[in-house]
C-alpha cells in the first residue's frame, strides 16, 4: 500500500466500511490516502493527480480501475514511467513532464502537453477520434511524438510514412518562427483546420515565393484559423504570414496577438498594407489584431481545474 497526495474531481470515497485511512477530513479536495493495491472508481468521471509520486503500476490501476473515466489530467508527478491508455472511455488527456503510450484509446479526442518545455515523450499506435493536440515545443528539454511509424523530435521528422489524419486542432511554441518547419507539420497533419502558434524569435526569412512557389499544387491547406502570439510586424513574421493569406483558401479567421507598444491604429493599418490583406485567398477571411495583455504566455492552453478537458478547444483564449 502506498500513500501520495491525491486530487479527485467528480468522484467521493468508497463507504465509510471499506474507505482507506485518510489523514484530512473527507471535505477536502486533497487528502492523503494510502491505496490498496486495487481501488476502483466506477462512477469517476475524471481524475485529477496533482505533485505526486507515485508507481506506474499504481497509477495504471487507478485508471484501469475508472471504467467511465473521461477526463485524466497528471500534472507535475514523479515515479512513473510510463503511462498506458489502453480504455474505451478516456476523451480529454492533460500532462506534463511524463512518458505516455496510447496503445488504444478508440473515444480519445484531446491531448493536452501543459508545460511546453518540458520533457515529453508520447506514442500514438491507436486514437482514431484524436482532434486536438498540443502544445508541442521545439525547444528546452527534448520532446518525442510518435505516430505510427513516423517519429516528430523537436517538432522535425525526416519521413512522414504516417499521417495523422484526425487531427484538426494544433498548438506549437516554436523557438524561430519557420514556415518549412510548420509546412511540414502540415503534411503530417493533413486535415488541420486550427492552428496556434507561439514563437520566441524571427531569425528566419521565410521567403516562400520562389521556394514553395509549387507547393500549392500539392498541399491542401484546409486551415479555417490561424493565432500567431507575439507579433511584432517583422519581416520574417509578414513572410510567414503572408503565406497563409495569400495560399489559404479556406480560411475564415487569422489573429494577430500583438503587444501593448503595437496596440494601435498606425501599427494596424502598416501591417495591413505589408500583409496584402486586400490580396487574400479566402474570400470570407476576416483579420484581427488583438493586445495578448489578457493571456498567460508560454503553454497556449487554458486547462487550468479538470473540467476545463470537457472544452473541444481548449487553446481558445476565453479571457
Amino acid at each position: 500500500m502506498e500513500q501520495y497526495l491525491v486530487t479527485i474531481d467528480s468522484c467521493r470515497p468508497p463507504s465509510s466500511d471499506s474507505r482507506p485511512p485518510y489523514m484530512w477530513p473527507p471535505s477536502a479536495d486533497s487528502i492523503w490516502w494510502t491505496w490498496p493495491k486495487r481501488f476502483t472508481f466506477p462512477s469517476s468521471g475524471s481524475l485529477d493527480f496533482e505533485f505526486l509520486k507515485i508507481s506506474d503500476c499504481t497509477m495504471n490501476s487507478i485508471i484501469a480501475g475508472c471504467p467511465v473515466l473521461e477526463c485524466l489530467l497528471i500534472n507535475a508527478c514523479t515515479g512513473f514511467s510510463p503511462i498506458r491508455i489502453n480504455s474505451p472511455s478516456p476523451r480529454s488527456i492533460a500532462m506534463s513532464c511524463m512518458e505516455l503510450i496510447i496503445e488504444d484509446a478508440p473515444s480519445l479526442q484531446r491531448l493536452v502537453h501543459l508545460k511546453p518545455c518540458s520533457a515529453l515523450r508520447v506514442s500514438v499506435i491507436s486514437a482514431p477520434k484524436l482532434e486536438t493536440l498540443g502544445c508541442l515545443c521545439d525547444h528546452g528539454f527534448e520532446s518525442n511524438l510518435v505516430f505510427g511509424t513516423t517519429v516528430i523530435q523537436n517538432l522535425h521528422s525526416d519521413c512522414f510514412t504516417t499521417v495523422a489524419s484526425s487531427v484538426k486542432i494544433l498548438a506549437i511554441c516554436i523557438f524561430n518562427l519557420s514556415l518549412d518547419m510548420v509546412i511540414d507539420l502540415m503534411r503530417c497533419f493533413p486535415c488541420l483546420e486550427k492552428l496556434y502558434i507561439q514563437s520566441c524569435l524571427a531569425k528566419d526569412k521565410n521567403l516562400w515565393r520562389g521556394k514553395h512557389r509549387n507547393l500549392r499544387r500539392c498541399l491542401d491547406i484546409r486551415l479555417k484559423t490561424i493565432v500567431l502570439k507575439n507579433y511584432q510586424g517583422m519581416m520574417s513574421q509578414v513572410n510567414f504570414a503572408t503565406f497563409f493569406v495569400l495560399n489559404a483558401k479556406m480560411l475564415e479567421f487569422m489573429r494577430f496577438e500583438v503587444g501593448a507598444d503595437n496596440d494601435n491604429e498606425v501599427f494596424i493599418a502598416e501591417q495591413h498594407r505589408k500583409l496584402q490583406l486586400e490580396k487574400k485567398a479566402s474570400r470570407y477571411a476576416q483579420f484581427y489584431f488583438t493586445n495578448s495583455g489578457g493571456c498567460h504566455g508560454l503553454g497556449l492552453s487554458h486547462v487550468k481545474p479538470v473540467t476545463d478537458l470537457s472544452i473541444t478547444d481548449p487553446f481558445e483564449c476565453r479571457c
